[in-house]
């Protein structure tokens, strides 16, 4: 008897959770997780804390080489698919190796959001979405006293504050975005701006980047849309993210904004599913489409995804409710939206 070859793309919550109950599922099968990083599975919500220095790299693993040859889940680090082609079932590595697979699952997540009116400056911006990013940010403060951030995703509210603490002064620019993908009103963006303002934040309120140009050595001129000049030595950038589907465009794969799936995670593609925040999940209910932000939904989606590649039938047929927040501030958001 065949043993089957189940593929994850993806080592975060969802691909690890998807790998657990595949293992558990289907003893003798055959697990296959690939990652573009060089990393084991980690928790990216706590990389503020190793650029403060409040943990070590080491403490941010979830879990060990060991763990995965415990459950004989083979684990690809280092790995980029820049192909797929599904009729052979076939993946294609950067380096040509060629992976073939029975099922297969897109937990690929997100990669950091530049938006089109910012192209121009994308190469001045420091941004902060995975280990090696932190690594970077941690080495160029060494060499910093004033940083600028743009954008702002929750992400950027906790890096400023450890900025701060770290003795560099910090200008955030907030302007009716500055949240994405959340929808903050008017009363939300203004008390966030007190608190940030109370931590030794300089807030530049209803304001924009308009341009970033070098200054001579390491130094970088911040110009708003306002008119105003800020001059620093780096510009954190934090316009959120964008599900990373690009290897897959041209592929016969139904993609929107992410990768199109039904409630049961299957994509266009029989045999295909996709779970965290790079799936854009049919809800028959709102009829409509909806994306998971946060660890727990990623996990959940994971576990979901797996399920059905096992051939369970099991629906993702709710909209999770995801609340972020900062200082008892508390945010709400359901919906993933993308703004140019």
């Amino acid at each position: 008897m065949k043993t089957e070859h189940f593929v994850i793309i993806g080592n975060g919550a969802a691909g690890n959770r998807a790998a657990d109950v595949l293992r558990t599922g289907e003893p003798d099968a055959r697990i296959t997780l690939i990652s573009d990083e060089f990393i084991h599975f980690y928790y990216r919500h706590r990389l503020s804390d190793f650029l403060a220095g409040d943990c070590e790299e080491s403490d941010l693993l979830v879990r060990s080489s060991e763990e995965y040859r415990e459950q004989r889940i083979r684990l690809r680090l280092g790995q980029r698919v820049v192909r797929v082609d599904f009729p052979k079932k076939t993946l294609y590595l950067q380096h040509m190796e060629v992976i073939r697979y029975d099922r297969l699952l897109l937990c690929v997540g997100g990669r950091p959001r530049v938006p089109e009116i910012y192209y121009a400056c994308r190469d001045r911006f420091t941004v902060f979405k995975t280990v090696e990013d932190a690594r970077h940010f941690r080495r160029k403060l060494a060499e910093v006293d004033r940083v600028v951030i743009v954008g702002g995703d929750l992400i950027s509210l906790k890096v400023a504050e450890v900025l701060v603490r770290l003795g560099k002064k910090v200008s955030f620019l907030v302007d009716r975005d500055a949240f994405w993908p959340l929808e903050a009103d008017d009363g939300v963006r203004h008390e966030l701006s007190e608190r940030l303002t109370a931590k030794g934040i300089e807030v530049v309120g209803d304001d924009g980047l308009a341009l970033v140009e070098s200054a001579g050595r390491a130094g970088l001129r911040v110009s708003t849309r306002a008119g105003r000049t800020i001059p620093c030595e780096m510009v954190g950038a934090f316009f959120g993210l964008v599900p990373a589907v690009d290897f897959l465009l041209g592929s016969g794969l139904d993609i929107d904004r992410g990768i199109l799936v039904d409630e049961y995670l299957q994509t266009s593609v029989p045999g295909v599913f996709a779970a965290g925040d790079c799936a854009q999940v049919y809800n028959p209910a709102i009829r409509n489409y909806w994306v998971s932000i946060g660890w727990p939904n990623a996990r959940l989606l994971g576990e979901v995804a797996a399920l059905n590649m096992l051939g369970q039938g099991r629906r993702a047929d709710h909209v999770p409710v995801n609340a972020l927040e900062m200082d008892g501030l508390v945010v709400n958001t359901c919906w993933w939206r993308r703004l140019q």
